[in-house]
């Protein structure tokens, strides 16, 4: 069997890792591209609002989106009545599996999550062993969906040892490292993490949101926004959103969940108190749900390669 990854090189940063990485994953002959191609079984990897209003076609949807609304002018319905964009589609959340019904996307009742690399179960974070306070990573948009410019504010604020895998602009400060976002290896990645006591994630809204999970799996504790759809299966200190908006942003309406400022310090301080006994107590259920999310996905990894 050959297989081809549809995904949008070059965008949407997480999207081509996630097609390389599924192509270390899957035990058959592997193409990456961003065109559908004949006598392949095509995988799509990408967003999803965004491939119906562009038609892109594959054998096997598998997207993921933030909680993008269409306006009146991409008229979905009409492309969708008249389009075959696919012949299986596998949501990666229930979130995801919601949000496609409501687009009037007919979607596979099995949810697929999305992997990470196991070479994370390979790492752990040593409470007494660590270089950074708070890790944090995420791509930088004009948006701030992952609520950057906010981090960097309780950054500067509270002062903690601090490590930034992001493009987003950090002032110099001794307690500070910073990597541009896709600049590192997954192997350095996975030693930054076990570096880190926790991950600080304020993302306002995600499809699926795999830093989380990587870090739960090296037992670097979340510190996290309680949204969707990463709330779906994280572990670790939440943040309650105060309201949700309605914005437009990436061409289209897209719903965000609003956090407080003096909420995400709140956490932080709260979660730099813990003492080393509640910490490892956490991290070892953060762990265990890294290995049943991996576990899962690797279980139904089959789904993607039967049409």
């Amino acid at each position: 069997m050959k297989v081809n990854i549809r995904c949008p090189i070059g965008a949407f940063g997480s999207l081509p890792y996630l097609a390389n990485l599924l192509k270390q994953l899957l035990k058959v002959e592997v193409t990456i591209s961003n065109e559908y191609k004949p006598n392949y079984l095509n995988i799509l990897i990408d967003e999803t609002l965004s491939s119906i209003i562009y038609k892109r076609k594959a054998d096997i949807w598998w997207t993921d989106s933030p909680y993008m609304l269409p306006t009146s002018r991409h008229n979905i319905q009409k492309i969708l009545l008249e389009e075959q964009l696919f012949k299986k589609n596998y949501a990666v959340s229930q979130f995801m599996k919601d949000y496609m019904k409501q687009l009037g996307l007919k979607v596979e009742e099995t949810i697929i999550p999305r992997p990470i690399n196991p070479i994370l179960f390979n790492y752990k974070t040593d409470y007494n062993n660590t270089t950074f306070d708070i890790i944090t990573i995420g791509r930088h948009c004009i948006c701030d969906r992952k609520n950057l410019r906010l981090q960097r504010d309780v950054f500067l604020k509270l002062n903690f040892r601090y490590c930034v895998i992001s493009d987003i602009w950090m002032p110099n400060r001794p307690n500070l490292v910073q990597y541009n976002f896709g600049s590192i290896t997954d192997e350095q990645k996975a030693e930054l993490l076990s570096k880190s006591k926790f991950l600080l994630w304020t993302s306002s809204i995600e499809g699926f949101g795999l830093p989380p999970l990587e870090a739960m799996a090296v037992g670097c504790v979340p510190i996290y926004t309680d949204v969707p759809s990463h709330n779906e299966f994280t572990i670790g200190i939440p943040i309650k959103p105060i309201d949700k908006m309605t914005t437009f942003c990436y061409g289209v309406k897209i719903i965000k969940y609003i956090i407080d400022k003096k909420d995400v310090e709140e956490a932080v301080k709260y979660a730099l108190g813990l003492k080393k006994e509640e910490y490892e107590d956490l991290q070892y259920k953060c762990m265990q749900r890294a290995t049943e999310v991996y576990n899962d996905f690797i279980n139904k990894i089959d789904l993607l390669l039967s049409i």
